[in-house]
């Protein structure tokens, strides 16, 4: 018995739903054929029911061992060539019953024999079979001789059996058979799993009519890569992405066990009473899952549950008239009878074919889900990151057509002509999408940047002036209109982290999570400016005796710096000029030191290299006081120095001193 295909439900991520089923009578067994990488998910979601008084009894189905390796394991098997001998090679010590052109005799097969002539090849029939009989008479039967022959031995009987069914299978290598058995005489059965289908696409045409319906029309494209047709078949279209996977739950499981030998005694040597055992492979855990994804996936595929909401069924649009209508919404409108129903699946989304489907074997089919009219309205969208110069002419859905509406190309139609293309998102219900589908040449945009900042506030904060600049920054469009007619222009504004002055700039009038949006009318012939103001507040923070003089006479000045404060800043300032004297001299001191140690150094040198004439101890005295006199303005540095240490240190006393007054008058 084989059952038809009589439902199919196809999902965007790659998974079909099949259901199969017939009425009949007997208890014939149901035969399913499979390829072999879908048993998979067939051992994952294969399901059977059978409301016709029957039941089902058990499953059957092909194994994914390799068919020559269970062929090696049988004692029987038969070579493609000299097919009759090799038989009987294989049948020896097995019972066989033969029927030659003289004779009928039962005996055992104890081999063959080949007699082979010099200058001569042999042929399969001029071979020669030896056989035993009953009276224990050893008997030759040549092969030319046999009429037929019958293996009587039970076991060679059932691997001969196996053999041919195995060879059988064989020459379908990826092909799978399972088989339902059945009890009872009235069968209603229905079988349902999924398996690896295509994923089904859509496309779509809108017809914009500026006056009257925008219409938009949905084409679900399927394929049909069964290996059999598809003939009126009950078809829907799932909207959404279910989780689905595949387990390896087909190809059997050997799980290693740990192996103890035998312990092994000699006569010589001692007993060994500790007894090994061999390390065994390890292998990894894997996850486990339940049935209730597999569940919820059967369930929600099936339409099964009150939950589902059915929406009104689409009335039956007529037939075009002849001849031809133009490209028009109208037309449109009437040119397919959609005879969809949307239900509604929580998350999911299904459109269900209500005309039955035929789709031949190997070949795909396109079916009308949608047509509807549709809230849309026409725009010029620019934005800079996608166009520099133009902007795109896009039409502005809104999705109130009661239906999700999957992703997929559009084909654009304005007043029946074509108008572009572009690619229509995954739209909820209630969503807007603009959709463009060409570039206008005659709206020309160009923009003009700039950017600056303005310090708005100072104040004291343990001994630190904080800074708070306000950062502003202006985008100018300047919006050029070509044409006669004027257009809807949207300008999109990517977002920062500056806002919006509304002080400058109208508040938007849409926005989107990446841009500002503002719409306008712009006549025809016409130039006109649109200026974004964005600003931001930031916060510098500078060290009170750092500041200039004349940088807190301007704080001063507009009052964001107190009088007692003003005069104990002057102070700290002029303090810091001090210091900045004494480092500035204290650097020279150092300075000095270093040049006086190395002309020390080259003056020992000198010594050392003088002799003991008159003229030489002369040089040598002028020498010793040279580096009598260095010395001397050496330790007259190092005190200097220690001094200055000493008062930089007292004035920083006093900078800190005062600060602590500076911060306790705020």
């Amino acid at each position: 018995m084989v059952l038809p295909v009589r439902r199919m439900v196809l999902y965007k991520h790659g998974v079909g739903f099949i259901e199969r089923g017939e009425k009949f009578s007997g208890d014939e067994p149901i035969k399913l054929k499979f390829k072999k990488k879908e048993m998979d998910d067939i051992l994952k979601s294969l399901s059977i029911f059978d409301s016709g008084g029957g039941r089902v009894t058990g499953v059957s189905y092909e194994t994914a061992e390799d068919i020559s390796k269970q062929l090696a394991e049988k004692a029987i098997t038969v070579p493609d060539r000299e097919a009759l001998v090799g038989l009987f090679r294989q049948l020896r010590g097995y019972d066989v019953r033969v029927k030659t052109t003289q004779e009928e005799l039962e005996g055992t097969v104890m081999g063959t024999q080949e007699d082979k002539k010099a200058g001569k090849v042999m042929t399969e029939d001029q071979n020669t079979i030896i056989i035993q009989d009953a009276d224990g008479k050893v008997r030759p039967v040549k092969v030319e001789d046999i009429v037929h022959f019958e293996v009587t031995t039970s076991e060679a009987k059932e691997d001969l059996a196996f053999f041919l069914d195995a060879i059988t299978s064989e020459r379908k290598k990826n092909t799978k058979g399972v088989t339902v058995f059945l009890d009872g005489k009235e069968h209603d059965v229905s079988v349902n799993y999924i398996v690896s289908m295509p994923s089904w696409r859509v496309s779509y045409r809108i017809a914009y009519d500026k006056k009257g319906k925008t219409i938009l029309q949905g084409w679900g494209i399927i394929d049909n890569q069964l290996d059999e047709d598809l003939k009126d078949i009950s078809l829907s279209l799932v909207a959404g992405k279910p989780i689905s996977f595949i387990y390896d739950i087909y190809k059997p499981r050997i799980v290693p066990r740990p192996v103890v030998r035998e312990e092994v005694r000699t006569v010589s040597a001692p007993v060994d009473l500790e007894s090994g055992m061999e390390e065994y492979e390890r292998e990894e855990m894997e996850m486990e899952y339940d049935g209730d994804m597999d569940d919820m996936m059967m369930e929600a595929s099936m339409g099964a549950g009150g939950a589902m909401k059915s929406r009104k069924r689409a009335a039956r649009p007529a037939m075009a008239p002849p001849p031809a209508p133009a490209a028009t919404a109208a037309a449109l409108e009437e040119s397919a009878a959609v005879q969809t129903r949307t239900v509604e699946m929580g998350e999911f989304f299904k459109y269900d074919i209500e005309t039955p489907v035929t789709v031949k074997r190997g070949q795909s089919a396109m079916v009308p889900i949608l047509q509807c009219p549709i809230t849309c309205e026409k725009e010029h969208v620019y934005n800079a990151s996608k166009m520099p110069l133009n902007p795109v002419v896009t039409m502005k859905i809104t999705n109130d057509t009661g239906a999700v509406l999957e992703r997929g190309p559009i084909l654009v139609l304005d007043e029946g002509t074509y108008v572009g293309e572009a690619i229509l998102p995954y739209t909820t219900g209630g969503s807007v999408n603009h959709v463009a589908y060409s570039v206008d040449l005659g709206v020309e945009l160009k923009e003009e940047h700039r950017s600056g900042s303005n310090l708005t506030q100072v104040y004291i904060s343990n001994r630190y002036f904080q800074k708070v600049h306000l950062a502003w920054k202006e985008t100018t469009y300047k919006v050029t209109n070509k044409k006669k007619d004027g257009v809807d222009l949207v300008i999109e504004h990517p977002k920062s982290n500056y806002n919006i002055d509304e002080d400058v700039t109208e508040k938007p009038t849409d926005e989107t999570d990446n841009f500002y949006r503002w719409k306008f009318k712009v006549k025809g012939k016409t130039t006109s400016d649109f200026k974004v103001r964005e600003v931001t507040t930031t916060y510098h923070s500078e060290y009170v005796k750092n500041i200039s003089f004349e940088t807190l006479k301007e704080y001063y000045r507009k009052e964001w710096v107190k009088k007692p404060n003003f005069d104990k800043i002057s102070e700290i300032i002029e303090l810091t000029k001090d210091i900045a004297k004494l480092n500035k001299e204290k650097n020279e001191l150092v300075n000095e030191q270093n040049t006086i140690s190395n002309e020390q150094g080259r003056l020992r040198q000198n010594l050392e290299s003088l002799g003991t004439s008159q003229k030489e101890d002369t040089l040598r005295a002028k020498y010793v006081d040279k580096l009598d006199a260095q010395e001397n303005r050496f330790e007259e540095i190092k005190a200097r120095l220690a001094a200055i240490v000493v008062e930089i240190e007292r004035i920083e006393k006093t900078i800190d001193s005062k600060l602590d007054e500076v911060r306790n008058n705020e």
